[in-house]
């Protein structure tokens, strides 16, 4: 029997190749042996030639998701008596602010809303008004939205007062336009998992070595995150912590597929599906801001549907356990299955007004009032085994 493929429409992980997926088994191979260090160092060559950052950059591999990078970054980043100016526009700037926050990093938040970028001159009043700033955190690609910050215009306004980026290109690097050696830029981090079409589980930091010579000796915020001990480890074919050896030969072969495909032409296939994507959804309200995501603009009413939704699988947790939610295209239709376990017929009711309101946010209208495109939604209960009290939702 055919193994079934899946087209992930997720911002990420992205889909990966036969190639990338086969190359997950291999050998039992130590991560002290020789061979391994190979790897890894033709893997840091490969994410520095391949975003085009030349001689005086390096890449600092982490075993961990691409927050791991990006925490690394932060801490390393910023010294003891500085602040971090951070770019809170969407829930990843967010993420880089609580980051800052966790490890007492004194911040300053240049506040947006989530589907307009930032300029580069508030980002400059901030500097101009906070001289202890010595660094500004921005996300490039707002993963939730894909919404793209000016990280040129950012960059270039940092450099005017002396201060340095921190740029999380996790959904952008390999798939938009970045110029990550500009001026002004030390460190971008990013991971396998997204535009590079590899395996979740590693991530990187791509910085400047000069930046990297600057935070020698200080203390370190984190132990296992510690940017320059990792770097120090990797330059001498070392690694100070067991890394995830057959994640990293996948996306050694996803870097060996990006090179073979061409930076420009990725980023102007992504463009592509994009338009073609987009062509597809002109009946509904989409937010054009990156080729590499586009996202759906949801109705006033998302919000409110949220909450309700929230709310219901609160008060199903009384009446049984809410055991999986799909949504899948059959066809033409779009079919959405929530699985529920129920034991009464007020947990079966319950179960249905999810499905309703869930069948709501993503098409967008009423389920009593389905589209042509998404007809033949169905409500499906089924009793079965007794309810477990007080269990929440996974997520």
């Amino acid at each position: 029997m055919a193994e079934r493929e899946w087209i992930l429409l997720n911002p990420g992980p992205a889909n990966t190749t036969p190639s990338v997926r086969a190359a997950l088994v291999m050998p039992d191979l130590c991560h002290r042996e020789p061979e391994c260090f190979d790897m890894m160092r033709r893997c840091r060559e490969n994410l520095v030639r391949l975003a085009g950052a030349g001689a005086d950059w390096t890449a600092v591999l982490f075993t961990g998701s691409g927050t791991a990078a990006v925490e690394a970054a932060i801490c390393a980043a910023v010294p003891a008596d500085g602040t971090l100016v951070v770019v809170n526009n969407g829930v990843y700037g967010d993420r880089m602010l609580r980051i800052a926050r966790a490890h007492g990093i004194p911040t300053v938040a240049v506040a947006g809303d989530i589907f307009a970028p930032i300029g580069a001159a508030d980002v400059e009043a901030a500097l101009v008004a906070h001289p202890r700033a010595t660094h500004v955190a921005v996300v490039h690609h707002e993963t939730t939205t894909g919404l793209l910050n000016p990280v040129a215009d950012i960059a270039r306004a940092a450099a005017r007062h002396g201060r340095r980026l921190v740029v999380d290109a996790m959904s952008s690097l390999f798939g938009e336009t970045l110029d990550v050696a500009q001026d002004g830029i030390d460190f971008v981090t990013a991971s396998a998992n997204k535009c590079l079409q590899g395996i979740p589980g590693v991530s990187f930091v791509l910085a400047r070595r000069t930046a990297l010579d600057a935070v020698r000796g200080r203390p370190p915020r984190s132990v296992y995150l510690d940017l320059h001990a990792h770097f120090a480890s990797q330059e001498q074919d070392n690694t100070p912590f067991t890394p995830a050896v057959q994640v990293l030969h996948a996306m050694e072969q996803a870097l060996v597929e990006l090179a073979r495909e061409g930076l420009a032409q990725r980023i102007a296939r992504y463009a592509e599906n994009a338009r073609v994507l987009r062509e597809g959804l002109s009946q509904r309200p989409v937010l054009l801001y990156s080729d590499a995501l586009t996202a759906l603009a949801a109705a006033e009413r998302a919000r409110d549907l949220r909450a309700e939704l929230e709310a219901l699988t609160r008060s199903i947790t009384s009446h049984g356990r809410l055991v999986g939610l799909r949504p899948e295209p059959v066809g033409r239709r779009l079919v959405l299955e929530l699985t529920f376990t129920t034991g009464d017929a007020i947990g079966i009711n319950m179960a249905a007004q999810a499905a309703e309101l869930v069948a709501e946010m993503v098409v967008g209208v009423p389920a009593s009032t389905t589209p042509p495109w998404a007809s033949g939604l169905t409500r499906r209960s089924q009793r079965a085994a007794p309810p477990i009290a007080g269990r929440a939702p996974g997520r």
